[in-house]
Order: C-alpha cells, then sequence, then structure tokens
C-alpha cells in the first residue's frame, strides 16, 4: 500500500484553510492576538514567511499523518498529534502567551490532525 497523496494534499488544504478560520476576523484573530501580545491589527501584506513554514508543519504532519494510516497505526498518529500540541502550549508558556492564546495554538495543532485524518478516512 502507498501513500494516498490526494488525501495527504487534501488534509493540508483543509488544514490551512482552517488556519484562516481559527485565526482569521471570522476566528479569535483579535483576542489570539492580544493574548500572544502582538499587534491584533492585521498587517499590510500577508505574513510569507510564517505562512511558508506553516505550509512545512502542514506538509510533514499530512505525510506522517498519510504513513500511519499505511501501517494501521493510528495511535501513533493520535501521539504525534499531541507531541505537537504540547510543543504549542509549551512555547506559548515561554513565550508568556495568555492562557487563551496557548488554547487557541494548542487546539488548532489537535484540529489539523483532526482533519487531516478524515481526508483519509473519506479518501
Amino acid at each position: 500500500m502507498m501513500i494516498n497523496w490526494l488525501a495527504a494534499g487534501v488534509g493540508v488544504i483543509a488544514a490551512f484553510l482552517l488556519g484562516f478560520l481559527v485565526y482569521g476576523p471570522l476566528g479569535f484573530q483579535k483576542r489570539w492576538a492580544e493574548g500572544t501580545r502582538i499587534d491584533p491589527t492585521p498587517p499590510d501584506t500577508p505574513p510569507l514567511a510564517a505562512m511558508g513554514l506553516q505550509i512545512v508543519f502542514l506538509v510533514l504532519l499530512a505525510i506522517i499523518i498519510a504513513a500511519t494510516e499505511i501501517t494501521n497505526s493510528l495511535g501513533v498518529a493520535v501521539l504525534a498529534i499531541l507531541a505537537v500540541a504540547a510543543q504549542a502550549a509549551s512555547v506559548g508558556k515561554w513565550a508568556r502567551k495568555s492562557g487563551f492564546a496557548i488554547a487557541v495554538d494548542t487546539g488548532y495543532a489537535i484540529g489539523c490532525g483532526i482533519v487531516m485524518i478524515l481526508a483519509h478516512a473519506i479518501l
């Protein structure tokens, strides 16, 4: 069995769009930014470097999820997702983010994993 690249790609796109919902004006943009101690006003230009790094993260997580599908190791996928969420929480604590901002970051990490697993379940 080979990696389902369609499901992995759909998972990356879905997780990236989830980020727009979570961190955008329809989501928690203002309160998250305040809890992160950054200006809540959206920047004039997209933060391309941050978005590029986000895509790298999403692609790597999607490949891990896809690999665990091949080996029937859903538990390993869940552990990887929880590891990412724990790292986000750790970095948030070090950066002295608010509890709300940390919850948004960890929730987004878990949400990314969920949509990627769902993409494999559906496709």
